[in-house]
């Protein structure tokens, strides 16, 4: 695959060249001819370079020739014999230089009666002949303004005809100047160049000599690319810097396209590259390809004649396997054009486990299907400057003691078993395997990764449990042993423990789930958030549940769970209370007590007065 420009995907001229003191765009022809024939209702520009500076308007009109053209700015405009056609009314745009004198060509499928004109403004049209596809030389009256800007051909007979001229530019540099072609029956005379249908038109923008073939930045592309794997296929092509940093042994690029004001491209004077702090630099005029070792083997490289007028620059790490970053500067004919600075990660120097988010009660037998209760381990490896990596290959298995003597991480990197850490992410995912054996309880392990000089970067140890069958047995606790107050929320935690009396492993559903707190929307308890059901997973040994308090008085609430040993449903009570714990009602009865004891009192008094 070679290097093109983005413009060149659209259009197909490359080569500038300068000629009698214009300058000209070479169209290399086209497979397809019939882009060109004018046989049909088009209207075509000559864009094939004149050795003389002259132009021509040859009958045929693969043979004209064009000086002054610079380039097409349009998506309209289809190639091929040497030029570039409109149909169907389409509009192009293109850059001439002052002076330019473009060969013009018209052609009509109508029958006889039709006519067919040019109509052009800033110029004038010489060198104005008809001819037809058959080799006559006339078709028609052909007739042109005294001015000539107009031309027209009526045709008097069946055979289809053509008319062709040559337009000499006279606009000013910075002004336009237009080419328009009609054809219908209602064209008959000079008079009425355009009571047709519009076929195309071309509005030429004039530009000065000394600007074309002149660097413009805002038309040229440089810019850094995606880093690629040496020996790879490099990937592109980007008009905007990539800011992320590169990996470590990965290649750099950066892709240098190179225009003037009139979008053509440079292909003259010479490109050069400079690196620093150790990097080395190569310069290709194509995308380095599979298996395509470049020899960057200096800071400094040039390269004469862009062919096509872009190049790709491959930039090597400063410093093998050590984070590190390098300014590329980028002149053309020793005028500096950009720097461009890329960074690369080192090596691997550490991996460090995520407690926080990771799983760490295991299942005996815990594969990598989901379905036998995954088992999530998050980790970030990082360089020794403590860039986070992206890394090619997953973590392994470590160090396995106690419960998890011969377990293993899963080697399947999938959203389900274990992700590959990327920097953007920062962070990857391992899935544990657990072999079906005996083994429960305790143990510890280490995530290990393997940097790029073989050496093995590991973990500290990591304490984790493995739990061996199903649930056995579960507790029930609330977060508050004395009454809620009205508006807290309350916490129900479900233990979960194995026959061994493990913590029940990650992932596993509460089978079987059975829970009612008495309540409604305003008494009682009310679910907070996603309410808990069967398929609610233990980790850590827990599940928990959440409920809003409501209105004062005494709740009820039950709680069972299928397990491998019957086991009776939790069930027990709850208040919700206001003033420190003490409800209405309590407090209307220690009155009621209070008054009772207050009367007995004066019963009491009266009682002792009267003896006296």
């Amino acid at each position: 695959m070679s290097t093109k420009t983005l413009r060149k995907r659209i259009a197909l001229v490359a080569v500038t060249a300068l000629t009698a003191g214009l300058v000209s765009v070479v169209a290399a022809p086209s497979a397809n001819a019939a882009a060109g024939n004018t046989t049909t209702d088009t209207l075509q520009i000559s864009t094939t370079a004149s050795t003389t500076g002259e132009g021509s308007a040859n009958q045929t009109m693969a043979s004209q020739t064009t000086s002054g053209w610079v380039s097409k700015t349009s998506t309209a405009g289809t190639a091929g014999n040497g030029g570039f056609s409109l149909a169907s009314g389409a509009a192009g745009t293109g850059v001439v230089i002052a002076g330019a004198k473009i060969a013009v060509s018209v052609g009509s499928n109508n029958t006889s009666a039709n006519g067919i004109s040019l109509v052009v403004t800033g110029g004038g049209l010489t060198s104005v002949a008809q001819d037809t596809p058959d080799g006559s030389t006339s078709n028609g009256t052909l007739s042109v303004n005294g001015s000539a800007t107009t031309a027209v051909l009526v045709q008097t007979g069946t055979t289809l005809g053509r008319l062709h001229a040559r337009f000499n530019v006279n606009a000013a540099a910075g002004t336009t100047a237009t080419i328009a072609a009609y054809s219908g029956t209602g064209i008959d005379d000079i008079t009425t160049p355009t009571a047709g249908v519009l076929l195309g038109i071309w509005t030429l923008t004039v530009a000065t000599a000394s600007a074309s073939g002149t660097y413009s930045a805002a038309d040229s592309t440089i810019a850094v690319q995606a880093a690629y794997v040496k020996g790879t296929t490099a990937s592109g092509l980007l008009t905007y810097d990539t800011n992320s940093r590169i990996a470590n042994g990965s290649v750099g690029a950066i892709y240098v396209a190179l225009a003037d004001a009139f979008t053509a491209p440079i292909t003259t004077g010479t490109l050069t590259a400079t690196a620093t702090n150790g990097a080395f630099v190569n310069i290709v005029d194509t995308i380095p390809a599979a298996g395509n070792d470049y020899a960057a083997t200096t800071a400094f490289d040039s390269e004469a004649g862009l062919a096509g007028g872009d190049a790709y620059i491959s930039v090597t790490q400063p410093v093998a396997n050590t984070a590190g970053s390098t300014t590329v500067t980028i002149t053309h004919d020793g005028a500096v054009l950009a720097t461009k600075t890329l960074n690369w990660n080192g090596d691997i120097a550490s991996i460090t486990y995520d407690s926080a988010n990771s799983n760490n009660v295991f299942a005996n037998g815990a594969t990598e299907d989901t379905a036998s209760g995954w088992s999530g381990i998050i980790y970030v490896a990082k360089d020794a400057a403590g860039n986070v990596l992206t890394l090619s290959a997953l973590p392994t298995l470590s160090d396995g003691t106690g419960s998890l003597v011969g377990a293993s991480l899963g080697t399947t990197s999938n959203t389900t078993s274990g992700v590959l850490q990327t920097a953007a992410v920062g962070y990857g995912t391992a899935t544990m395997v657990v072999p079906t054996s005996a083994l429960q309880g305790a143990g510890t392990y280490k995530l290990k990764l393997t940097n790029s000089a073989g050496a093995s970067i590991k973990t500290p140890a990591i304490s984790a449990t493995v739990s061996n069958g199903s649930l056995n047995s579960f507790a029930v606790a609330w977060d508050k042993t004395t009454p809620y107050n009205p508006g807290e929320i309350a916490v129900l935690t479900v233990t979960g423990k194995d026959a061994y009396g493990n913590a029940i492993a990650d992932g596993t559903a509460a089978a079987g789930l059975s829970l009612t707190v008495a309540g409604s929307a305003t008494a009682g308890f009310t679910s907070v958030g996603t309410a808990c059901s069967a398929s609610t997973a233990f980790y850590g040994g827990v599940f928990t549940c959440k409920f809003a308090a409501n209105t004062e008085g005494a709740w009820s609430y039950s709680v069972d769970v299928t397990t491998a040993t019957p086991q009776s449903a939790s069930v027990g009570a709850l208040k919700i209370t206001s003033g420190g714990g003490v409800s209405n009602a309590d407090v209307l009865k220690a009155i009621v007590s209070l008054i009772a004891s207050i009367n007995k009192q004066i019963a009491a008094l009266q009682k002792a007065l009267l003896k006296k």
